[in-house]
């Protein structure tokens, strides 16, 4: 059972790799018209708000990604249970304790963020470039942990006999 959990979670860490590769690539495409200025907002084209856009929809299907699968992939394979975990704020507080996440307060911010922009639809500009600015500087917080999963994985998983 445990090799199983193992290789569950190895798939996901191939499949956030790839995630985070097409926001790399989106983050990249954006980067000449961040950090917005509220006035900018109005003058965006179409092709600056798409780009916009499908960088916002990469980092949020990410930040959902690893806390609804690879987090608790992580606690599996560690051989954890899981069942008390009914909350992002108890699988945000199991990573911490594995070291993957260090700032706590910084990912319930992101996980906000991901809910303004997946089901609020904003008309304050000074809103909308507060939030983009935002999830520009969120992909480093991601970053970090995907390397913390991946270094737990390979330290704990791997090395210490579980997998």
């Amino acid at each position: 059972m445990t090799s199983d959990f193992t290789e569950v979670l190895r798939e996901n860490l191939e499949v956030a790799a790839r995630m985070h590769h097409h926001l790399e690539r989106s983050r990249q495409q954006i980067a000449g018209d961040v950090p917005l200025q509220p006035e900018q907002i109005s003058q965006l084209d179409d092709a600056q708000i798409d780009r916009l856009d499908l960088y916002l929809a990469r980092l949020s299907k990410l930040q959902d990604f690893i806390t609804s699968k690879l987090f608790r992939s992580v606690a599996l394979a560690s051989l954890e249970d899981t069942s008390q975990d009914v909350s992002l704020i108890d699988t945000l507080r199991r990573m911490e304790k594995y070291d993957i996440v260090h700032d706590f307060d910084e990912w319930l911010g992101i996980r906000l963020l991901r809910n303004s922009l997946t089901h609020e639809y904003l008309t304050d500009e000074a809103t909308i470039a507060e939030n983009i600015n935002t999830a520009f500087s969120a992909y480093e917080i991601l970053s970090e942990t995907l390397v913390g999963v991946r270094q737990y994985y390979e330290m704990h998983i791997i090395q210490g006999g579980k997998g």
